[in-house]
């Protein structure tokens, strides 16, 4: 588990480091896109998160979030998805605080409701779990901050299913 941490958080990390020559290079083209945020949610006993998604190449973005349960523990979900239209297709693998690491299928989408106001909605599934997500994302500063509420349910396997609203600042570079 630790061995995929660090890998996910070096293979990140050099991503991050060529974010700025990505853009000198190829001006006008999405690649190397970058999107860090945090959130929290008020699932079971409140849950704190941090993300970051890379665009290395057009319609396709990989990331990773980490997760701290208040009074459970930490989980780390490492994930590639793919875009087809609105929807975005996946992988990726949930490290739990629980039990052991599973690997997941995941189903997003997203569209434009109003102006800077899009709505998602997403699906992630495991032997584990299925984890439901839907929200709104409000742009602040287009192409730079957003604010998202959302609500995520967690139905999980062997222990009492949790859900609960959400919010969360991103940053867009």
């Amino acid at each position: 588990m630790k061995k995929l941490a660090i890998t996910a958080a070096a293979v990140l990390a050099a991503a991050f480091l060529g974010t700025g020559t990505a853009h000198a290079l190829v001006p006008g083209v999405d690649i190397m896109d970058t999107e860090v945020g945090y959130g929290y949610n008020a699932a079971k006993d409140g849950i704190h998160s941090a993300h970051i998604e890379i665009k290395p190449i057009p319609k396709v973005v990989v990331g990773a979030e980490y997760r701290h349960w208040n009074h459970a523990g930490n989980e780390m979900d490492v994930y590639a998805k793919y875009k087809i239209g609105h929807l975005y297709i996946g992988a990726g693998n949930r490290n739990y605080y629980d039990r052991d690491a599973k690997l997941f299928g995941l189903v997003e989408g997203r569209a434009n409701v109003l102006g800077p106001v899009d709505a998602y909605a997403g699906l992630k599934v495991s032997s584990e779990e299925r984890e439901y997500k839907a929200g709104l994302q409000l742009d602040l500063v287009p192409t730079s901050f957003d604010v998202d509420v959302n609500y995520t349910y967690y139905d999980r396997d062997d222990v009492k299913n949790e859900g609960g609203l959400g919010v969360g600042l991103n940053y867009h570079f």
